[in-house]
This record gives structure tokens, C-alpha cells and sequence, in this order.
């Protein structure tokens, strides 16, 4: 080839490369962001475009965002200016270009390369994120199961050991009551007796113009004797009240917990072994303190209504006697 040609074909070589065009689509990705950009070269060296980003959040979800551009380009260098990218009010970006990347500095000082890319390979990158995001997604979902898991059986536990510290306090109250119950039994019981002894000594003092006073007297101490059985009702009264208030949830709580620990026996999937120890270890106190629990509350209970029956028995036989009296004045 003589110098002519071959100064020529320099020439073109030279005139191809000036003429780049910097016009198309890039694609630039890592784990968490994907970006798609692309440009239009005017005749006049300007530029117009979009860039568009979609970024996987550290909660799986994924924040798409676009903003146009324009710009201009001087050779192989490229500036762009937009609004908005990556909520930042105005960005200008700016590096070179190849015939097949775009490098580009402006939102960060490390420079990033956008690689040409067709439509195809942002929808497959696009694809890949979104995996992404759903694993994310499952094994957040998958941790929070897990954290509400140990959560229930650490409330379940706790609620195991507040209610058997109750059981225990009520069995020690337990013992006290039912200790008193045969002296209130007789206190009503020998209330009464002293009731009819002063009703009797009235009765033997009636006619007895000169012994009104004494038998006003004796109807009087009647009377207040039988007034210290309606106080001795009221205390039995307000234990009644305490036991519904007070011990009779515990004792439905207390059924619930046992049948919670029967139903969780096989379903401890998201628990360790050391979590699963904890767990029936407690269900084990509660099923060892349980029955002295029933039977003593089943004994105050019994016990109370025993003494409300003596209560009305006794009471009733207090106003007869009264009644008597008051007609022997």
C-alpha cells in the first residue's frame, strides 16, 4: 500500500473514533441498586435522557425512582444535569464515555461505570433484584416469626411463674381462712345462745311493772348481740368477694396455661432445645403446684358457703327471738 493510502485510512481511523456516538442505553448494578440510562446525542453536541434507579432497602422492599437529564458532550467528555435523583434536589454528573461504558462522577466521589445494555438485560437485572428482595423479604419475615415465637413462650413462662407465686400466696391464705371458719361457725352458733338466754331472762321479768328497765336492758343487749353476727356476715362477705374477684380467674387462668402446655408439646419448631427445657420445665411447676391450688381454693369455697348457710340458720333463729321479745314489751 503506498503513503497515500495508507495516510487516508489513518485519517478515517481518526474521524471514525472522534465520532463515537455516546447516543443508547447503559446498565450499571450491584446487590442492592440497578440503574438504566439512557441518551440521545442532538446534532448540536447536546444531550437529553433518563435515568432510572431501583434500590433494594434493607427491608426488602424496593424504591424506584427516575428523573430526566440533559447535558452535552465534548468528545469523549460527558456532562449531565437532573433534578431529584436519589432525593437530592439537583445533581450534575460528569465523565467520559467509550463505545461501550459511560463513566460518571457527580453523587459520589468513586466513579461508576454504566455499561451499555439493551432492554433485555435491565428487565433480566431487574428480575435478579427482585429475587433478591423476596429473600430478603421471607427471611425477615422468617426472623420476626421467629422472634414473636420466643416472645409467646418467654410471656408464657412468665405468666406461668407470676400465677404460681399467687397459687402458693393463696394456699398460705388458704390455711389462715380455713383455720377460722369452725370459730365463726360457733361464734354465730353461741351468738344466738346468748341471745335466747337474754330473751329468757326477759320473758321471766315480764308483768313485773317494777322491772321495765332491766327488760328494756335485756332486749337492748339482744339486739347488739345479734348486730355482731351481721359484722361476722360482712367479713365472710368481703372474703367471698376477694375469692370471686381475686381466685376464681386464677383458677380458669390456671386451665388455660395447663392446656397451653399440653397443645405446645409438639409445636416447638422455632425453638431450641435450651428454649424448649425452659418452656416445659415451668409447665411442670405449674402441673406439680396445681392440685393442693384446687383443692384448698375447692375447700374455702365450700368452706364459705357452709358458713353463709349457718349464717342465715342462725340469723333467722336471732330474729325470732328478737321478735319475741319485742312482743313481751
Amino acid at each position: 500500500m503506498n503513503r497515500l493510502a495508507l495516510c487516508c485510512l489513518a485519517a478515517l481511523v481518526l474521524l471514525t473514533g472522534c465520532k463515537k456516538d455516546v447516543s443508547g442505553s447503559y446498565l450499571a448494578d450491584d446487590k442492592t441498586a440497578v440503574c438504566w440510562l439512557q441518551l440521545v446525542r442532538t446534532p448540536d453536541a447536546h444531550l437529553t435522557g433518563q435515568i432510572v434507579s431501583s434500590v433494594l432497602k434493607p427491608d426488602g422492599k424496593i424504591e424506584h425512582g427516575s428523573v430526566s437529564l440533559t447535558g452535552a458532550v465534548n468528545g469523549e467528555n460527558v456532562t449531565l444535569t437532573g433534578g431529584g435523583f436519589l432525593g437530592m434536589p439537583s445533581i450534575t454528573l460528569s465523565g467520559t464515555f467509550d463505545s461501550n461504558s459511560l463513566t460518571l462522577t457527580g453523587v459520589q466521589s468513586t466513579p461508576v461505570t454504566l455499561k451499555r445494555g439493551t432492554l433485555a438485560d435491565y428487565q433480566a437485572k431487574l428480575r435478579e433484584q427482585t429475587t433478591r428482595s423476596q429473600a430478603v423479604i421471607s427471611a425477615r419475615a422468617a426472623a420476626e416469626s421467629r422472634q414473636q415465637t420466643l416472645q409467646a413462650q418467654r410471656n408464657f413462662v412468665s405468666q406461668i411463674d407470676v400465677l404460681i407465686a399467687n397459687m402458693q400466696r393463696f394456699d398460705s391464705e388458704a390455711d389462715v381462712y380455713l383455720g377460722r371458719f369452725p370459730n365463726v361457725e360457733k361464734g354465730y352458733e353461741s351468738i344466738t345462745a346468748k341471745v335466747s338466754e337474754y330473751v329468757t331472762q326477759e320473758r321471766q321479768l315480764a308483768g313485773n311493772p317494777n322491772r321495765e328497765v332491766a327488760r328494756s336492758q335485756l332486749y337492748v343487749a339482744a339486739n347488739q348481740a345479734s348486730l355482731t353476727t351481721n359484722r361476722a356476715h360482712y367479713q365472710g362477705q368481703s372474703l367471698q368477694s376477694s375469692l370471686e374477684t381475686n381466685i376464681t380467674p386464677m383458677v380458669s387462668q390456671e386451665m388455660l396455661l395447663e392446656l397451653g402446655c399440653r397443645e405446645n408439646r409438639t409445636a416447638h419448631n422455632d425453638l431450641t432445645p435450651a428454649e424448649i427445657e425452659v418452656h416445659q420445665s415451668a409447665c411442670d411447676r405449674l402441673l406439680s403446684v396445681a392440685p393442693v391450688f384446687h383443692q384448698k381454693y375447692n375447700a374455702v369455697s365450700a368452706g364459705l358457703s357452709h358458713l353463709e348457710a349457718v349464717y342465715k340458720r342462725e340469723k333467722d333463729a336471732q330474729d325470732r327471738l328478737l321478735a319475741i321479745a319485742l312482743k313481751m314489751e
